[in-house]
Order: structure tokens, then sequence, then C-alpha cells
């Protein structure tokens, strides 16, 4: 009867594989692995990634509310004109080309604003497809953390794995942010590692 190789082991059935310590294990240097299920973006990546759109944000906010003050202005200057509004003292009855020149700005700030309104939503849209639910290689300061302390915050960072999938967004070996992972996790230790049967047997030969 055959027995299937696992794809991975962890760090305690490598240990106990090679009768070593899982000390031993976490130093020997073997790239090793945790399961994360969450957004994934290229470290540079700034624009996808978490308060990439800060700016663009704060400027569609900025844009709304001047948009309101427009709006309000060339309604008041309407009513005035038709002599159903009193101005107050600090408003100026405006001429054609004052008010023209309002009505410009406001044409210019409801496209700027419906700009600005598709290009977060497309953000948005495209930060979900960006989801990866499977392994990441865990960064050496997570593992000489986890070797020193038993354990490691929860990284924000990583490594993308090598990769067969068609699809993949990211190329293997690059840095990675990692936001949302569900279920929250806090902290990484040994018991979260696996390492790549591949590797085990390079080392092994």
């Amino acid at each position: 009867m055959s027995i299937i190789e696992p794809i991975t082991l962890t760090v305690a059935e490598l240990a106990a594989r090679w009768q070593q310590s899982e000390a031993e294990i976490l130093a020997s240097g073997l790239p090793m692995y945790f399961y994360f299920d969450g957004l994934v973006f290229e470290f540079g990546d700034k624009w996808h990634r978490l308060h990439g759109e800060l700016q663009e944000a704060r400027n569609l906010e900025s844009q709304q509310a001047r948009q309101s003050t427009v709006d309000l202005d060339i309604q008041r200057q309407n009513l005035h004109r038709r002599g159903l509004l009193k101005l107050t003292q600090w408003e100026a009855p405006l001429d054609d080309d004052a008010l023209a020149a309002l009505y410009a700005e406001q044409e210019h700030l409801l496209q700027d604003i419906k700009r600005l309104q598709a290009l977060l939503k497309e953000r948005n849209e495209e930060r979900q497809r960006h989801v990866r639910n499977g392994l990441l290689r865990a960064a050496p300061r997570t593992l000489r953390d986890i070797a020193a302390q038993g354990r490691s915050g929860f990284p924000n960072f990583a490594f993308m794995p090598a990769s067969t999938g068609a699809d993949e967004k990211i190329s293997a070996g690059a840095v990675v942010a990692l936001e949302d992972g569900f279920p929250a996790k806090t902290s990484l230790s040994a018991a979260d590692l696996v390492i790549s049967m591949h590797d085990i047997r390079a080392k092994e030969e």
C-alpha cells in the first residue's frame, strides 16, 4: 500500500523526522510558511494598500464641500435676481460674468467629484481581487522572533511563495503587505509554521 507524501511538514514533524529540536529546525535556514486568509499587496503598491487613497478621499471631501457652497451661492443669486431673496450684508450681487464663472466652477466640481468617486470605487473593487487564501513565506525576522521568544507578533509583511497559478497577480519572492486577515490573529508560533517537502528533500540529498 503506497503512502502519499505530504506537501508540507510542521516544525514538530520535521524535528521528529530529523531527530532534532524545534529550535534547531527554526535555525536550519529552511524557508518556512504560514497560512494567511486576507488581502495581500505588493509592498510597492501604495495605491491599493491601506490608506493609499487618503489624499484622493480628502480631495473628494473638499470638492464636495465646495460644491455645496457653490450650489447654495448660485441658488441665492438666482432668487435675488428674481426678487425673491434679499442678500445678506456679506453677499454681493453677481453680474452675468461672475455668475457664469460660478456655473463653470460648479460644472468643473461636478466632473471632478464624479472622477474621484469612480477612481475610489475602482480602487475598492480592485482591492477585493487581492484576496489570498494560502501559504506565505515568513520573513527572517519573524523566524528569529519565534526562535528567540517562542512567538512573533503577527507579521505585516511576508514573501510571496512560488506558485503555478496562471492568475497569480504577484511574482514569487516579492515582499507583500498583509491586511484584513481572517480570523484575526495576533501572533505566530512554531506551531503555525510549515516547511515544503521539496525543500526538505533538497536538504536531505
